[in-house]
């Protein structure tokens, strides 16, 4: 688990949306551990608390997280997740996501802290804290401030939200700040539109203003559709623009899928990149999916990029094997290849999880990629994760992993991760 995880993202998506407007249809009709380099950890997790003796339902409900992460010599490292809920009141619950820090000064930080509350019956939900919030058009971003969303029987959709943008261990924002909003309308099964706008503002005044619509559609039972796109009022251009349309078939899935990305338009006004030009980018592919067989899928995509005038591509296949019907354990299988201007790589990856008897899982990931161009860093690049885990009846669970890699960076690094995890019932 990286440093840049920050919990949830709350708002609503097109693709979300369309699967939602799928799923709709139908009722109507009938890597294993975090590669991030984290050695000698221990997770203590699940930690119920109960209301009182005399309680009937479930109580109040805990959940903390623990890593901790020592390197030699360097300073400790750690994250901790924190989660609460009350069966008793299912309409409220708060989480937090606290970064530990990684030098002698310091550096711990809040990445989540929210709480959120939501209206049984689904017409309302209210989240106040520090959280990430993307809906629409809207990107993803980290604010400390509020979100609200309202939904009407009739499929209307009111989004709104505001604060200001996250900066390292609540540093001072000078008059800093975020607002936006969606509007959105669903019409029955088979068709939903958004439209989305956004503010924001550095030391008071506007840095910048776009306009966002997003659209799915569930036409056909068979056929899901989900395009956004992001209109920069400030430096008039399409900041960014992304559509896919898939298709079902018994055993068959094909997605088509287009993108168009504006880099000087998505970063800050004082970011370097903005000011030494715009260099947009397209992409266009597709991905398909063969079930072969009941245990067997087959996976392949391809995708022409243009970047910055520079014509390229990448393409990838990929078989899944599931070992039993209850998908216990399965084999995998990858090939990769990249070709765009600055990055010319070819790769292979095998993925397995083996279940060792009843309480005991083993699973274990191998990649290696091979540069076009090494200079001198090396013929190929390997990387490599092994991991055991082991589960009691009582509550326990241990798993532990070790990783080893060699990269252009480093000639080879190892890293080794253990999890220690307790589920505790009170009542």
């Amino acid at each position: 688990m990286a440093k840049g995880a920050v919990g949830k993202v709350t708002g609503t998506t097109p693709a979300t949306l369309a699967q939602d407007l799928h799923q709709r249809r139908e009722t109507m009709s009938c890597k294993t551990l975090a590669r991030s380099p984290l050695r000698h950890a221990f997770v203590l997790a699940v930690i119920p608390l109960s209301n009182g003796p005399d309680a009937q339902a479930d109580p109040l409900r805990l959940r903390a997280d623990a890593l901790a992460e020592s390197q030699g010599t360097s300073s400790p490292t750690g994250l901790v997740v924190v989660q609460g809920q009350d069966s008793l009141k299912p309409w409220v619950d708060a989480e937090a996501l606290v970064w530990a820090g990684a030098k002698p000064s310091g550096t711990g930080d809040v990445l989540v802290l929210a709480v959120r509350l939501r209206e049984p019956h689904g017409y309302g939900e209210l989240r106040a804290g520090r959280f990430v919030v993307a809906t629409g058009a809207v990107r993803p971003v980290q604010i400390d401030g509020a979100y609200a969303i309202g939904r009407a029987p009739w499929g209307s959709t009111l989004e709104t939200f505001g604060g200001l943008p996250v900066v390292p261990r609540f540093g001072p924002r000078a008059y800093d700040w975020i607002v936006g909003g969606r509007v959105a309308q669903r019409v029955g099964s088979a068709f939903a539109l958004g439209l989305s706008y956004v503010e924001r503002r550095e030391d008071g005044d506007v840095s910048n203003q776009e306009l966002g619509a997003d659209v799915a559609a569930a036409p056909l039972r068979w056929l899901d559709v989900a395009a956004f796109g992001s209109y920069d009022v400030d430096n008039p251009g399409i900041a960014e623009a992304r559509a896919s349309a898939a298709a079902r078939a018994a055993d068959w899935r094909v997605e088509l899928f287009a993108s168009q990305l504006s880099p000087g338009r998505l970063l800050p006004a004082t970011s370097l990149f903005s000011v030494l030009g715009d260099f947009p980018s397209q992409t266009l592919g597709t991905t398909v999916r063969w079930r072969a067989a009941p245990r067997l899928e087959l996976l392949a995509s391809g995708a022409a990029q243009d970047v910055a005038h520079g014509l390229g591509g990448n393409g990838w296949v990929r078989g899944t094997l599931k070992l039993d019907d209850q998908d216990h354990g399965r084999l995998g299988l990858e090939l990769r290849r990249v070709d765009v201007p600055g990055a010319e790589w070819t790769g292979i990856r095998t993925v397995a999880s083996l279940p060792l008897g009843r309480h005991i899982r083993y699973s274990s990931e191998l990649e290696i990629v091979v540069s076009d161009h090494p200079d001198g860093r090396g013929v190929a690049w390997p990387w490599g994760l092994s991991s055991l885990s082991w589960r009691s009846h009582d509550g326990w669970e241990v798993a532990a992993a070790v990783e080893a890699s060699s990269s252009p960076l480093r000639r080879y690094e190892t890293d080794a991760l253990l999890r220690v995890s307790r589920a505790l019932e009170i009542r």
